[in-house]
């Protein structure tokens, strides 16, 4: 019983290490996957690094209500985070 216990235990402890280790991976994915369905990702580059939190959030509000972006408010949320303090991803495949 106790082994069982230890191995649980540990499974949640090393399952929450890796998972803490980068808190912005899937910010790229989330781009490449919801954005680029309707331009590119050059287009998101151009502003990565210039845009206030401020005006990413109008950019994601406008994206999600007058042109049908898929993304929940979850994903909206996330994603403004993604971009206002561009994720290492997002630089590195900006080139910033």
């Amino acid at each position: 019983m106790r082994v069982a216990a230890f191995l649980v235990g540990l499974f949640f402890f090393t399952g929450s290490a890796f998972a803490e280790t980068d808190p912005m991976s899937g910010c790229l994915e989330l781009l490449q996957n919801r954005c680029q369905r309707c331009h590119s990702l050059s287009r998101v580059c151009q502003k990565v690094g210039e845009k206030s939190k401020r005006r990413w959030a109008a950019t994601l509000k406008r994206m999600v209500k007058r042109r049908g972006a898929d993304l929940s408010g979850a994903e909206q949320d996330f994603l403004l985070n993604c971009l206002a303090i561009p994720a290492p991803a997002i630089k590195e495949e900006c080139g910033k």
